[in-house]
């Protein structure tokens, strides 16, 4: 079942259709329509119904011609419209209203909104789908009440009324149906792509580009949703970081820093937090107590010893020092408080000497 549902999935995100191709879509279709009408004209014996089915078939055939590139699609669309409705309201003229073919009418009303949605257009062609279809309406209420006061042109028996009737009502749920089922695929489609799209965002704004670390926005709020008080803060440094860029580039600089952010994820557990602070500075959530955080930044530093980071064809030395601080060091377990401690000490980890772990304000 599972698996069903993510080929399902697989299939909305592959549906991209073009407005060529859902324009041509809906062209070929109300021709072949209008071409099948045509052959009922001929054999009813009713030559208008049959020539004029013909017409506006060509009329759809043709359109989709010169339909490449930038084209004015709601332009073609509106003609498909008309043509569709008018023809349809000729027919009931010359056979009359109980052969169905107002239904075409009623039908193109939601496959025009559903054309004008998923298509590209200007401002305007909402206001105008609008006009149409109230134009639409009037026109077939109209005919409507003429056609049962008069009578139509040609008269023929019942069962042939209700054969074209059924017909008609066929081709309509058909076309409708069509349509309603794309635009429920492509607003599917588009509604996850959204989604992607949100959720990529949403990891720019949180996380770090280059290590893919969270970023100090991220893991400030994160800390701000924590429940657990059980945790130490690890504010972590690269020393001689500026030595680094300035001798053997940008480049072998920026591996240094995937390099250590690979180091503490791999350090850390999964309930852990860790985030780029900014430039060569890191910080660690980790929960628990000190001892803990201790062997955590053990690890660290045994990752960056054994790593075969080369720069200029020999080993490039990697070292960190650190500043720790306990949230119940700080009564209130002030956040300020608390990044405050451990930059302290990690500033004094960096006085006295470097690659070193500082855990008291002395």
């Amino acid at each position: 079942m599972r698996g069903k549902r993510e080929q399902f999935m697989e299939l909305m995100d592959r549906i991209n259709m073009t407005d060529r191709t859902r324009y041509s879509f809906l062209a070929v279709f109300l021709g072949c329509v209008h071409f099948l009408l045509a052959g009922v004209g001929m054999l009813l014996m009713c030559l208008p119904l049959a020539f004029s089915n013909l017409f506006v078939a060509a009329v759809d055939f043709f359109s989709i011609c010169g339909t490449k590139g930038r084209s004015n699609y709601f332009v073609r669309i509106s003609i498909l419209y008309f043509a569709t409705c008018v023809q349809s309201l000729y027919s009931c003229v010359l056979l009359g209203w109980s052969y169905g073919f107002s239904t075409y009418n009623l039908v193109m009303i939601p496959v025009m909104l559903a054309m004008v949605y998923m298509m590209k257009h200007d401002g305007n062609a909402s206001k105008y789908t609008i006009l149409y279809t109230l134009i639409n309406c009037v026109a077939t209420l109209t005919f409507c009440w003429i056609m049962y006061r008069g009578n139509p042109v040609y008269y023929y028996p019942v069962p042939t009324d209700l054969r074209v009737s059924f017909f008609n009502n066929i081709m309509g749920f058909l076309l409708l149906s069509c349509f309603c089922v794309l635009f429920i695929l492509e607003l599917t489609a588009n509604r996850r792509k959204l989604q992607a799209r949100n959720e990529e965002l949403s990891r720019l704004a949180n996380y770090d580009e280059l290590t893919q670390l969270r970023n100090r926005r991220s893991i400030l709020s994160k800390w701000k949703s924590l429940e657990r008080q059980d945790y130490c803060v690890v504010m972590g440094d690269v020393d001689d970081f500026k030595k680094i860029n300035d001798t053997y580039g940008h480049e072998r600089g920026d591996e240094v820093l995937k390099l250590i952010a690979n180091s503490m994820s791999s350090a850390v557990g999964a309930t852990n937090y860790v985030s780029r602070w900014g430039g060569e500075e890191f910080l660690m959530i980790v929960f628990g107590n000190i001892a803990y955080a201790l062997k955590v930044v053990d690890r660290i530093q045994q990752n960056l010893r054994i790593s075969d980071l080369q720069a200029d064809g020999q080993k490039l030395t990697v070292t960190m020092t650190f500043g720790l601080c306990e949230c119940s060091e700080v009564s209130d377990g002030n956040i300020d408080e608390i990044i405050r401690r451990a930059d302290q000490r990690l500033y004094l980890g960096k006085t006295s000497g470097k690659n070193c772990i500082k855990i008291r304000d002395e």
